[in-house]
């Protein structure tokens, strides 16, 4: 009986242990969002981390496409990341175009880096038969979409502060709008905001807060300006 009882005692901490480690893991959620335009579909993986732990991170997002004859294409991010407690974290979104006849699935895989384990994972699938081009009077519904394309953390920091502002802003665009990074020398990059085709506001990363939400003020003010130019462009061809 005295040999038996180290024996069970080993047996109930590892039992318990994998239960803490299982139940900790469970708090991690992750989720991809999905914004349809016209003939293109922009995934965007976000991980959240409602426990009180640290993490560090990996993640693949796989995306495979499949058309009408049955060919096959397979588009892959991965990167890692640190995950706080309560944090919500934004990974690199993909955008992909979107043809009749066509099934997409994607895969958001997040594994503890240290221990390399899978810890949690989604995904999503569209099939599509045909594609219906979207009305103007159809984008009403899309009011208030902001795509992040941002590359860095740096990007990542001036999409979280514009959303966070757009969030509060009484009124919102009747277009989407394209967050977007682009590399520059060294360590730089390039942030640009885009409304379809056109160029709203391009700046040089800067880490500084301030800079930051000043870049944030001064596309909002660039952003109102191109909607009431629209507006008036639309009233003028109005018959």
């Amino acid at each position: 009986m005295k040999k038996i009882y180290p024996i069970l005692v080993f047996i109930y901490c590892f039992v318990s242990a994998s239960y803490a480690q299982e139940f900790r893991d469970s708090l991690i959620v992750a989720k991809i969002d999905v914004v349809q335009s016209e003939n293109t579909l922009t995934f965007r993986p976000t991980v959240q981390n409602n426990g009180s732990y640290h993490y560090e991170l990996d993640y693949l997002l796989l995306i495979k496409k499949t058309d009408a004859n049955k060919n096959l294409s397979v588009n892959q991010q991965k990167g890692k990341f640190t995950l706080k407690p309560n944090q919500i974290e934004s990974l690199s979104s993909t955008t992909i175009n979107q043809t009749s006849k066509q099934k997409i699935t994607a895969i958001l895989f997040i594994r503890d880096e240290v221990e390399n384990r899978l810890i949690t994972k989604d995904s999503v699938q569209f099939i599509t038969k045909e594609l219906i081009p979207i009305k103007e009077t159809a984008l009403i519904g899309v009011q208030g979409i902001v795509v992040d394309d941002s590359k860095t953390k740096i990007g990542r920091d001036y999409y979280d502060f514009f959303y966070a502002a757009y969030t509060q802003y009484p009124t919102k665009f009747d277009f989407i709008i394209n967050i977007s990074e682009l590399p520059y020398r060294g360590l730089s990059s390039i942030v640009q905001v885009k409304v379809d085709q056109d160029l709203i506001i391009e700046f040089f990363t800067n880490p500084d807060e301030e800079y930051l939400k000043e870049q944030v003020a001064a596309t909002f003010k660039r952003l109102v300006a191109y909607s009431n130019n629209r507006g008036k462009l639309k009233n003028e061809f109005t018959y």
